[in-house]
């Protein structure tokens, strides 16, 4: 029987409820690892202020944050996978020729910046202008565009990756080599495993690298249908405590 060294959960539409809670029986199971010594990271989209509440419910040691992009071990950060400076203001021109400036997001090492002033989510980072260079190597760029063709433009464009979000007008640009996967990669190298000793579960595409690759991959029961293909198993949904009832035949 497979025995996990580590093990990985997504958040959104995996660990948590639609309504962004964790139930009873996964905080209990997540419990149990921390009792039993296994360590465990959350794998999300989000930065580390919307990210740790949940690590620390979760008991997770270790936090992949902005989509692989930023690891974060008990909130001290140990590995950036960034675009450059020129890549991330590249980005920044083409959004502006395009007059796609509605929204956009950068996470880097340093906070997280908004563009416009009145933006959703205002209160939370600072404000930048696109009249001036960006002063940091961005992690990720979330943008608003109206198709995937544009972002698939921009994104060979400017040499780096790009996803779009499950159910969402947004994308996200970051390095060609970023991705939960590359963070799951680099803690199994801290604490010396490899990637057949990680038990891994999510839900969409931005997830499907690290249930390929994982030693063991879980497919949420509401997951897209090519990564439920992709895994070993697909669990019940995250409605139905999906990823608890796994982690129960190994505790």
């Amino acid at each position: 029987m497979f025995q996990p060294k580590l093990i990985v959960t997504d958040l959104d539409g995996t660990a948590l409820k639609k309504n962004k809670t964790i139930s009873k029986a996964t905080a209990e199971a997540f419990t149990w690892c921390k009792r039993n010594k296994i360590p465990s990271a959350i794998a999300t989209a989000r930065y580390i202020g919307g990210a740790m509440p949940y690590a620390k419910a979760l008991h997770a040691d270790f936090q992949i944050l902005t989509d692989g992009t930023l690891v974060y071990e008990n909130g001290s950060l140990i590995y950036s996978n960034a675009m450059d400076i020129s890549t991330t203001n590249a980005i920044l021109l083409e959004l502006k020729k395009r007059s796609y400036t509605s929204h956009i997001t950068i996470s880097t090492t340093k906070g997280i910046y908004r563009y416009p002033a009145n933006s959703r989510n205002r209160n939370s980072g600072f404000c930048f202008s696109l009249e001036e260079n960006f002063p940091y190597p961005g992690n990720k760029m979330v943008v608003e565009l109206p198709e995937d063709c544009v972002a698939e433009e921009i994104a060979k464009q400017c040499h780096c990756r790009q996803f779009r979000y499950r159910d969402e007008n947004r994308y996200a640009f970051c390095s060609k080599t970023a991705s939960k996967l590359d963070a799951i990669l680099q803690i199994t190298q801290k604490i010396g495993i490899t990637l057949n000793d990680v038990l891994a579960f999510g839900d969409d595409l931005n997830d499907l690298d690290m249930i390929i690759h994982c030693g063991y991959g879980v497919a949420m029961g509401n997951a897209l249908e090519e990564v439920k293909t992709a895994a070993n198993e697909v669990a019940e949904s995250n409605e139905n405590d999906g990823v608890a009832k796994i982690l129960s035949r190994y505790l």
